[in-house]
């Protein structure tokens, strides 16, 4: 996570509001959809939908439950953007007001424990998605880098998919192409 870490801190000195480490998964989650149609689907009475937007859904934890507020046509939108309608999402879920309709539309959702300190753990599909990625802390870790060992900011991506949709192996593939889109942040686009 070193690059997207960086990545961010430039950011915090540069754009208003500045994304959240959520905010820049959301969009690169948003992007590596686009290049997985059975991932960003519903599965209504047995049959696939795939779905022509890019809508991801969020977990916010408030006083009433966890709600899944959606960021719609996020692979559209600048990181800016996101950041802005993330902030007021989680605002008026915590706040109690957030509308029904504001949490509808998803292909996919991400829940992120890593703010209170879970490293790993496996989220619950949200139906009719047939996917959902669990984001674990960013802590230093010990990595081979060359021929020492550093420590290095990484996380646990944990993806759960439903095989009525999509196999392990493509599921793997798209972890592999995400975890390549976090660690070249550039690829983003512009704030």
């Amino acid at each position: 996570m070193e690059p997207l870490i960086a990545f961010r801190r430039q950011l915090k000195h540069t754009v208003d509001p500045a994304p959240t480490h959520n905010d820049l998964v959301i969009k690169a989650v948003a992007l590596t959809l686009r290049d997985f149609p059975r991932l960003n689907a519903w599965c209504d009475d047995d049959a696939l939908r795939l779905l022509e937007d890019v809508n991801v859904g969020f977990a916010v934890s408030t006083d009433q439950g966890v709600l899944l507020p959606t960021v719609r046509e996020a692979d559209r939108k600048s990181l800016i953007e996101i950041a802005a309608e993330t902030k007021e999402l989680v605002s008026l879920a915590r706040r109690g007001r957030l509308r029904a309709s504001l949490q509808m539309g998803a292909g996919f959702t991400i829940s992120n424990l890593g703010p209170i300190g879970i490293d790993c753990f496996a989220p619950i599909i949200s139906p009719p998605q047939v996917a959902i990625l669990g984001i674990g802390s960013f802590r230093p870790r010990p990595m081979v880098v060359g021929e020492d060992i550093v420590a290095r900011s990484a996380t646990c991506f944990t993806l759960v998919v439903d095989h009525r949709a999509i196999d392990g192996a493509e599921g793997g593939v798209f972890l592999a192409a995400l975890a390549e889109m976090v660690t070249h942040p550039e690829r983003l686009g512009e704030p």
